[in-house]
């Protein structure tokens, strides 16, 4: 039977000093969350303005263009949260049953609402959805 040779390298081999990277990466991950959590706190405070409330008509055309030729839609929510309306949601309608209507979101997340919950929809920018403008 043949003796097998197990070399180990280490990185001081190659000149690689330790300078407490682990205690580095932990730091990285804590700024990090911090700079998340103030730019969700900033996006929450931006003041987004009420749009024109549609019908019930207006909004079902819409929608139902979208679906047919699978456009992307901007949708704000009928609904206010401390004076504010939530930012205008980007979606692609994927169906309708049992009087809600659903949604996959950019992000490719899936969402449903009812007609009443929406405020106002509009076609959106396919370069915007594509995220191809420069």
């Amino acid at each position: 039977m043949e003796e097998v040779h197990i070399i180990r390298i280490t990185p001081e081999q190659f000149g690689y000093e330790d300078r407490g990277i682990v205690k580095w990466l932990g730091m990285l991950l804590s700024d990090h969350t911090e700079a998340l959590k103030q730019e969700r706190k900033k996006n929450q405070l931006r003041e987004i303005k009420a749009k024109v409330e549609m019908t019930e008509v207006e909004k079902a055309n819409i929608l139902y263009k979208a679906f047919t030729t699978g456009s992307p839609v901007l949708i704000q929510a009928n609904i206010v949260t401390n004076g504010n309306y939530y930012k205008d949601l980007a979606c692609k309608v994927s169906g309708y049953a049992d009087n809600q209507i659903y949604f996959i979101l950019k992000d490719k997340r899936e969402a449903s609402c009812t007609l009443e919950e929406i405020r106002n929809v509009e076609f959106m920018n396919l370069l915007d959805w594509y995220d191809k403008r420069e």
